[in-house]
């Protein structure tokens, strides 16, 4: 079982196979995996908790319906261990609190059937077996709460929500890792081409492998070794929404594909959010918010989901909870994953694009197989070396949530 402490010299370690920057979900997935192989692991977390950051702040969803083929194999084995999570890490009693109530995404564009009747059969041949198309009829009779607008939708019914509190602290309890709390990397150590050790506020460890996993704060944590990384750090907020009788809680995360905004039930109530265009900016341990943001988001969710007009009408400030957090980008919205080609054993997990407790499971796997040599650089379609070669895949279309 993982162990989790703020170390003092007694028990602080200054050797391990591998350290981890980095205690959100992604960094804790990863030490999971990586102890699982049989490496001694270290994730070194500078806050006074694990997933306080963008965990904490995240949307919580997870969904398989993306157009590559890498990230809906990346998203059905992350959404697999979801469904197994208790015998994945070995703890009878676990519950993450997860809502398989499925991803409906909508459009009320003229073309928005034939789009999106392409896009499913894409989908379906690439390993999406059970992705549905919708026209708007068969979409208004099955969530009778959508607006005439809408002419086309996808569903997908095994997609859905989560406890990140729980799944994050689910992977740290069932690893092997050791989790230094209030323990914070000041340098990494870099001889010749490869690491050889991280400075931290409680001493030096010694180790061949470091792993950043440090969300919006991975291209500093980079820079320690001399690594520039290619990231944008974009803010994303979140609105909960009191209990409201109109809020259907049997609903699915509701998306509006043509405006980026998206809710989804939430104990009674309701988590909001849009991706809307904001300029990038620099790390932030705390986000600021903007009240104006409710509003906006309601206006946008209520255009094809026209009840929200009605509970808009009599919204109380004191009934809506704002909360904002980062999303660390990559050019075509897929995550670094994998050792740096220049300086051996930085390895690198970030920049999964707001996709970060759907992709992560897996995500963790992946790093870890190509640490023990189970996989190769040449098989990973993560790798940095994209970036290098200056190859721009394929990028999500609109679906950025």
């Amino acid at each position: 079982m993982g162990r989790m402490l703020v170390p003092v010299e007694e028990d602080f370690p200054g050797v391990a196979d591998v350290v981890v920057i980095g205690g959100g979900i992604v960094g804790v997935t990863t030490a999971f995996a990586a102890s699982k192989a049989g490496l001694d692991t270290v994730v070194l977390e500078r806050r006074k908790g694990l997933g306080t950051l963008t965990t904490a702040a995240s949307e919580e969803c997870f969904r398989a319906q993306f157009s590559e083929p890498e990230n809906v194999a990346m998203m059905l084995a992350s959404i697999a261990v979801f469904e197994n999570f208790a015998e994945v890490v070995g703890i009878p009693d676990i519950d993450i609190g997860i809502h398989q109530q499925g991803y409906l995404f909508l459009s009320d564009a003229p073309n928005g059937p034939e789009k999106l009747k392409a896009q499913v059969a894409h989908q379906q041949v690439i390993g999406l077996e059970d992705v549905e198309f919708l026209d708007g009829d068969e979409a208004r009779r099955r969530f009778p709460w959508l607006g005439p607008g809408v002419t086309a939708a996808t569903f997908r019914g095994r997609d859905g929500w989560l406890s990140g509190h729980e799944l994050t602290y689910g992977f740290a309890r069932g690893s092997d890792a050791s989790f230094l709390l209030s323990t914070e990397a000041l340098d990494i150590v870099v001889d010749g081409d490869r690491v050889r050790a991280v400075e931290t506020n409680r001493g030096c460890i010694s180790t061949p492998r470091v792993v950043v996993a440090a969300g919006p704060f991975g291209g500093i944590v980079a820079r320690m070794a001399g690594v520039e990384l290619p990231l944008s750090i974009v803010r994303r907020q979140k609105a909960i929404l009191a209990p409201h009788a109109l809020i259907p809680q049997d609903a699915p995360m509701t998306v509006d594909l043509e405006s980026g905004a998206y809710w989804r039930p939430e104990v009674g109530g309701a988590a909001l959010g849009w991706a809307h265009p904001e300029d990038p900016g620099v790390p932030l341990e705390r986000v600021p918010t903007d009240w104006m943001f409710p509003m906006l988001v309601l206006e946008k969710v209520a255009r094809l989901s026209p009840f929200w007009w009605d509970i808009a009408e009599g919204l109380r400030r004191e009934s809506v909870h704002l909360s904002a957090g980062q999303y660390t980008n990559t050019f075509d919205k897929k995550p670094v994953i994998g050792e740096h080609p220049d300086v051996g054993g930085l390895y690198l997990n970030l920049g999964y694009s707001g996709h970060g407790i759907m992709g992560s499971p897996d995500g963790g796997r992946r790093l870890a197989d190509l640490m023990t040599g189970k996989a190769s650089e040449e098989q990973n379609p993560f790798g940095f070396e994209r970036f290098a070669r200056g190859v721009v895949l394929a990028s999500e279309e609109k679906m950025v949530i």
